[in-house]
């Protein structure tokens, strides 16, 4: 007999409840009343975990559709009927955030539900509040999404998968005792989750019957493997900054929950490994179509189990070892400062990790596709990211944030030398060459537009106050790092001259383009050296042991911002000298 589908969607939420009330009512989620001391009544107590566990379906169900709108093939009805799924469960996250504000502030303050909605002044008060600001964010992020049926796919993604980011910086990431890792480590999380549960549930129910099922599964089969190895790398890490001891795992209930979390996801590792030996070849075939329908019922199942373990776990305290930090401003420890540290400390940011391993396996694959592919192209870009990993996970990562030399030495680096590294090994080349896309399709400032715009950067960085700023917190500190990094490869894209333009730069163009970037760290080296302080009081704040003459350090890092690029720069000048008398030669 045919079961509705309806019955099969009962069952998945009906399993996310039953876990989410097992876990907070023996779980230690909820703890107990003291007698005397106000409470927010039990509406919020079993409310909040209830309309958490709403919101994140609806959150991941919006990326999900939008993720399997992205893998359907050009002009597929049901890729179109995914966007506009989309906008529909964007609209149902709107609705359960702004229920989320309401029973979180209830949950704060405490007061009963009842009684806040008599107090405006109360509601109001929520707006000074991180956690609440948190949930204004994102519901304001996922009516974007809601009111933006016309705009392009991928856009409309990336804004839902930024919406996922907010209550990361004010759950239990915010309080662990390594506050950095803590959060990168719980963004590493939050988006290959919702990609995967969301993505697998929109290929069941919008895909299961459709004639592109044998092109979307294999497609969204290799993204589901990539989310899976980010979920557990970001998973180990989030417990190993949260946990004091390994014992922790089975004597503190926030432990025996992140076993049962690994558990469920060791199981639906088993279903994937099915799907990829069973299922997604053969696809095509009616009865092979079956037996995935089935697997991934029961797949979404675990998952939607999985992810009440997930709200449960956000209630339950964490073990008291896995918090606290002894640094006044930088939110993490840091050992007394040597040149040796800058090699020897390690510091694993999950999402910056994950970003680099994706642009290594894309490489490589790229690599494996296209044979006869140059070894000094692959040793120039293998060199530009083992640079940047050294930088953002490394000894540097950590003092960048404290001493000017060496934020200067990482802004070098993530600026300059790696840029023109990873531009040297021509990945838009054997991207071209792997796949099928098109140099016509990308897009490319104007030169003099890029003359413009890489010294405004950096006299916005250091003369007004963003670089205090960005280095007061990890999320800002990434965010301009990131910035300049893709700044750093556009220029680089254009002086490198080794991937095809969209459009022909002249020479003279390229030289101007060059001698602008020199000219901007010669400045920008003497500013520092012989300029006034720059970064305010922060430094002195931030210093570890180790660095006596704050001063001193500043007109190091001038050195440092001065003669490392220009050594690169000087390296790239003569090969473009090269190159235009090779063209010479060959046009005479």
């Amino acid at each position: 007999m045919k079961v509705p589908e309806r019955v099969y969607a009962g069952a998945v939420v009906a399993a996310g409840v039953v876990v989410l009330v097992v876990v907070l009512r023996y779980g230690g989620a909820i703890e107990p009343e003291i007698p005397g001391l106000p409470t927010a009544g039990p509406v919020t107590v079993w409310g909040l975990p209830l309309v958490r566990l709403f919101s994140d379906g609806c959150a991941l169900a919006c990326v999900g559709t939008l993720t399997a709108a992205c893998l359907a093939p050009a002009g597929s009805p049901e890729g179109g009927r995914c966007a506009r799924a989309a906008g529909w469960w964007a609209l149902g996250w709107v609705c359960t955030a702004a229920l989320g504000y309401l029973a979180t502030l209830s949950d704060l303050i405490p007061l009963p539900v009842v009684n806040l909605l008599a107090s405006p002044d109360m509601l109001e008060f929520g707006l000074s509040i991180p956690q609440t600001q948190a949930l204004l964010l994102v519901a304001g992020v996922a009516l974007v999404v809601a009111v933006s049926a016309g705009a392009p796919v991928r856009a409309r993604l990336a804004v839902a998968a930024f919406g996922l980011l907010p209550p990361a910086y004010v759950g239990h990431a915010a309080s662990a005792g390594d506050h950095d890792l803590a959060i990168s480590a719980l963004m590493a999380h939050l988006v290959p989750v919702s990609v995967w549960v969301g993505g697998l549930a929109a290929v069941l129910v919008h895909f299961r019957r459709s004639p592109d099922l044998p092109v979307v599964l294999p497609r969204f089969s290799a993204v589901a493997l990539c989310c899976f190895a980010a979920v557990t790398v970001s998973g180990v890490a989030s417990a190993w900054v949260r946990l004091g001891t390994p014992s922790d795992l089975w004597r503190s209930g926030y432990g025996q929950l992140l076993l049962a979390k690994a558990a469920a996801l060791v199981l639906l590792g088993l279903f994937g490994w099915n799907h990829r030996r069973h299922t997604v070849a053969g696809v095509a075939d009616r009865g092979v179509r079956r037996t995935f329908v089935r697997l991934a019922i029961g797949e979404v199942t675990v998952m939607a189990a999985a992810v009440g373990l997930a709200v449960g776990l956000s209630r339950t305290p964490p073990p008291g070892g896995g918090g606290g930090h002894d640094h006044l401003v930088l939110e993490y420890a840091l050992a007394p400062f040597s040149p040796a540290a800058l090699v020897t400390e390690v510091r694993l940011d999950p999402a910056l990790l994950l970003l680099l391993a994706l642009a290594a396996a894309g490489y490589g694959a790229g690599v494996r596709r296209v044979p006869g592919w140059p070894a000094s192209r692959t040793l120039a870009f293998s060199a530009g990211l083992a640079l940047a990993a050294l930088v953002l996970l490394g000894g540097v990562a950590g003092y960048a944030r404290a001493m000017l030399s060496v934020h200067a030495l990482q802004h070098a680096v993530l600026t300059v030398v790696s840029p023109c590294l990873l531009c040297l090994g021509a990945p838009l080349t054997l991207a071209a060459r792997a796949t099928a896309l098109s140099p016509d399709s990308w897009r490319l400032p104007r030169p003099r537009s890029l003359m413009i715009a890489y010294p405004v950067g950096f006299v916005l960085l250091y003369v007004t106050p963003w670089l205090p700023w960005s280095l007061s917190g990890y999320a800002p500190h990434v965010l301009t790092e990131l910035l300049f990094l893709g700044l750093g490869l556009v220029v680089f894209w254009v002086l490198a001259g080794v991937d095809p333009l969209p459009r022909p730069v002249p020479w003279p163009a390229r030289v101007r383009l060059l001698a602008v970037v020199t000219a901007v760290h010669v400045v920008l080296g003497a500013y520092l050296i012989l300029g006034p302080r720059v970064g305010g009081e922060w430094f002195d704040l931030a210093a570890p042991p180790g660095v006596p003459d704050v001063p001193g350090d500043q007109r190091l890092a001038g050195a440092v911002a001065m003669l490392l690029p220009l050594t690169a720069l000087a390296v790239l000048a003569v090969r473009m000298a090269w190159l235009r008398m090779d063209a010479l030669a060959r046009v005479r």
